[in-house]
């Protein structure tokens, strides 16, 4: 019954005694649809909150472009340092597109390459060490996540390992470096490249002015966001006890009670960008309902099932494809990540095998990403990987 049919069925009487019996009879009625139709939406409404993974406003996505073409991907990506320091003795940093295993190889030993400029082309020798400054960037956020509360993912931000710093005490270059290649060997290699995340610092006023906070001691900003869709942590500070989200923006209590600004990361959710040569990497977890059953679970089925749904659920296991995950064994990917060193008496070692089904240089981090996943949902075991 509806609101139409009560109002045609009164039409149709045309005693006013029945009118006036009937009117009376469909206010109640009346009552009850708005209210079982406000109490639709209202679990409609409910439900939708539930189901939305709150946690995709914090997954990170890196890529690389050359340092003049990251403004064009501004809105969301941005280069994970502003500006390069200058560092002693170093002539170049380069970006080497090969396997994680390879560049730990470059790294462990000195490198004949050779340097083009404008002065000619030159053969050096070279250290070539790994780029630190990105993975303090990283391990910054990190610390703020945890500062505000913030589940915290594992990263799959490929990218940083493959840059690294040219050294050279005997070469000293004049004018700019064109090109640079190793002597040997056919690893690609490229300058003028920067690695980009979805996390922006910015900075925010509160625009309204503080109230006392519930403990009538400190103070609460409210933050109006420029994005409201996308992710916000705090760069906390000793002056900022706590912060959360509400529909009015983001509530960060302070003992200042005075308007000021407040330091922030930014985490933009996905834009539909391309970016030209290499893929977006990303930590994106594909929430599905059973995902959402299997988290709030108490107790994690011990299933080849749900270690192969634990390998699909995730984005960077695009282009692999799980053969088989054999018992006791143990494969070269993963086990010096792994949260156990050794594999005790009662506890078992599982060997996840992948196949390459699309060639790439990030085979091995995807692979390593996963292995460190399923890791993290099974600590008892020791959790290793190996790409056919």
């Amino acid at each position: 019954m509806d609101e139409s049919f009560i109002y045609e069925r009164l039409k149709a009487l045309s005693s006013g005694v029945e009118r006036s019996a009937y009117r009376d009879i469909s206010k109640a009625f009346q009552e009850i649809i708005r209210y079982n139709r406000d109490a639709l939406q209202e679990l409609e409404e409910n439900l939708r909150r539930e189901l939305k993974d709150v946690s995709e406003r914090f997954y990170l996505y890196g890529a690389v472009a050359p340092a003049g073409d990251a403004s064009i991907v501004n809105d969301f990506l941005f280069p994970m340092l502003p500006e390069e320091e200058p560092v002693e003795g170093r002539i170049a940093t380069v970006f080497c597109q090969c396997s994680q295993s390879r560049m730990e190889e470059l790294f462990a030993s000195g490198q004949e390459m050779v340097v083009e400029t404008e002065d000619g082309t030159f053969e050096i020798t070279a250290s070539l060490r790994p780029c630190r400054r990105f993975q303090k960037k990283i391990e910054e956020l990190q610390n703020v996540f945890y500062d505000n509360g913030v589940y915290w993912r594992s990263p799959h931000l490929p990218y940083v390992d493959r840059f690294g710093d040219v050294f050279c005490e005997t070469f000293q270059p004049q004018t700019p470096i064109r090109s640079i290649r190793f002597r040997e060997g056919d690893i690609p290699v490229s300058l003028d490249l920067i690695p980009l995340w979805n996390v922006e610092p910015i900075s925010l006023k509160c625009t309204i002015f503080p109230v006392p906070a519930i403990d009538e001691w400190n103070y609460r900003h409210t933050l109006r966001l420029p994005f409201w869709q996308d992710g916000y942590v705090v760069r906390m500070e000793q002056a900022v006890k706590h912060v959360y989200m509400s529909q009015d923006g983001l509530e960060i209590i302070s003992e200042e009670k005075a308007q000021r600004e407040f330091s922030l990361y930014r985490i933009a959710v996905r834009r539909d960008i391309n970016i030209p040569h290499y893929p977006i990497t990303s930590n994106f977890r594909r929430m599905r309902h059973i995902d959402r059953q299997a988290d709030n679970a108490v107790f994690r089925p011990r299933t080849r099932a749900e270690i192969a749904r634990i390998v699909t659920g995730y984005e960077a296991g695009e282009g692999l494809e799980l053969l088989e995950i054999e018992e006791g064994g143990e494969g070269p990917i993963g086990r010096e990540n792994s949260l156990y060193q050794f594999s005790p008496a009662g506890r078992e070692k599982f060997l996840l095998k992948f196949r390459a089904i699309e060639d790439g240089f990030l085979l091995e981090d995807q692979v390593l990403f996963l292995i460190r996943e399923v890791q993290n949902c099974y600590p008892q075991f020791m959790i290793t990987g190996q790409l056919e």
